[in-house]
């Protein structure tokens, strides 16, 4: 994998800021599209892997209705050009709108269950999903989002998941697992359901000694309650168990 070179110690402005992460700075373009470039300097050196490993993933996968659309990518400037996404990121949609209907929910829970199983039947590893990296459309359609930090064929990842997505007492030096994916789907389709996270007045710690004792939220009235259970308790396979099972309900 080719990684770009670092050409300066300055950035100039592409577009009006949108949004920034480790991986990268995030701007709308004039035309209304999204760029997605590194930070500058030797401190960018991780951020132009990442987008690098984004590009990759992105190449790999393919267009499909769970995946931003990808307009352009410039080697020199390590630079990602997208679709923009209206409506932003799902938990700062649903903490707008906390009146959603449940039959909204479901199809966003299909959807990310949908968008999970492509990564993994191309050997992609998220390693951080929640609901900020799912994105939604003019239309409210959902888009797994934010490669920069994942794993693709086995490569070493820079991103992990938060103590409320993550499997009690995982390390992040460990190799990421399907499983890791799929226990951080689970608290997601939790907030998706609900719009809260689990134990939102606990610390990150406390809710860590909770996973770990085998405490979790009450999901027994939740429609998809038991495939939560199931991903926090890591008894499922797959995500299409989860996406098989919405759409014979729907």
């Amino acid at each position: 994998m080719l990684i770009p070179a670092i050409k300066e110690d300055v950035r100039f402005a592409k577009g009006r800021f949108l949004d920034s992460g480790a991986s990268g700075i995030l701007e709308i373009l004039p035309c209304g599209n999204v760029m997605k470039s590194p930070w500058p300097g030797q401190s960018g050196m991780d951020s132009r892997r990442d987008i690098t490993i984004e590009n990759e993933i992105y190449k790999k996968l393919g267009r499909h209705p769970r995946l931003i659309t990808i307009l352009g990518w410039n080697l020199q400037d390590c630079a990602l050009t997208m679709e923009y996404m209206p409506n932003g990121n799902l938990q700062a949609f649903l903490i707008r709108n906390n009146t959603v209907a449940e039959s909204q929910r479901l199809q966003w829970v299909q959807e990310a269950a949908e968008g999970v199983q492509l990564l993994h039947d191309a050997d992609v590893l998220h390693c951080d999903i929640n609901p900020k990296n799912l994105l939604l459309d003019a239309h409210l359609s959902l888009k797994i989002a934010d490669f920069g930090g994942s794993s693709l064929a086995g490569s070493e990842p820079s991103a992990c998941s938060g103590k409320r997505f993550s499997i009690p007492d995982k390390c992040w030096r460990d190799p990421p697992t399907v499983q890791d994916d799929l226990f951080a789907l689970g608290t997601t389709i939790y907030f998706i359901m609900t719009s809260q996270l689990p134990f939102p007045g606990f610390s990150e710690d406390a809710v860590e000694e909770s996973y770990r004792n085998h405490k979790f939220p009450e999901v027994s009235q939740i429609v998809c309650g038991r495939f939560i259970k199931r991903c926090w308790s890591s008894q499922i396979a797959s995500a299409q168990e989860i996406y098989d099972f919405i759409r014979s309900i729907a």
